[in-house]
């Protein structure tokens, strides 16, 4: 599997849990595009995890002043198509749909308290939000170890998370 990861805020970071222990993993951590690009074509059947923050037009780079802002987005998307993706960011599976890609996607992924209040969960406190972060990601960990279909991921994953 290859994990795109791209770390900017605290609530990334959580994202790790998601790939901790996985065999053979070709882990590329803030990469520049050129790098994402390259082992997608060097693995083209490799299935691919996108983890970060996003909107419906792709993965945001980590460098926001860079002229790739999208790290994945219309350009690169090509290289997706005919293999399995895990996207978690948010409006992930909008971007999924908009192109055809297959396999997991989040919709509006709530990652920090901000984010929390402003989707209508004012009890919610930063501590609170990153704790669920952290479970979601043990769980998605989980159930890439127990090879678990992706057209399964969303019942298990809502068995297994705090929907309040």
């Amino acid at each position: 599997m290859i994990v795109i990861h791209i770390d900017t805020q605290k609530d990334t970071s959580f994202l790790k849990k998601t790939y901790e222990g996985i065999d053979n993993l070709k882990l590329l951590y803030n990469p520049t595009k050129a790098e994402v690009n390259k082992t997608l074509k060097e693995n083209p059947t490799e299935d691919v995890m996108m983890l970060g923050h996003g909107s419906t037009s792709g993965l945001f780079n980590h460098d926001f002043k860079s002229k790739d802002y999208y790290i994945i987005g219309y350009d690169n998307v090509e290289l997706l198509k005919n293999r399995n993706c895990i996207g978690i960011w948010c409006y992930a599976k909008e971007f999924a749909r908009k192109y055809g890609l297959k396999g997991y996607f989040t919709s509006m992924f709530i990652s920090n308290g901000g984010e929390a209040k402003s989707f209508g969960f004012s009890k919610a406190t930063e501590e609170d939000v990153f704790n669920e972060v952290q479970n979601f990601s043990a769980y998605v960990n989980m159930l890439i170890k127990d090879n678990t279909p992706y057209e399964e991921w969303v019942e298990s994953l809502q068995s297994m998370v705090d929907m309040g």
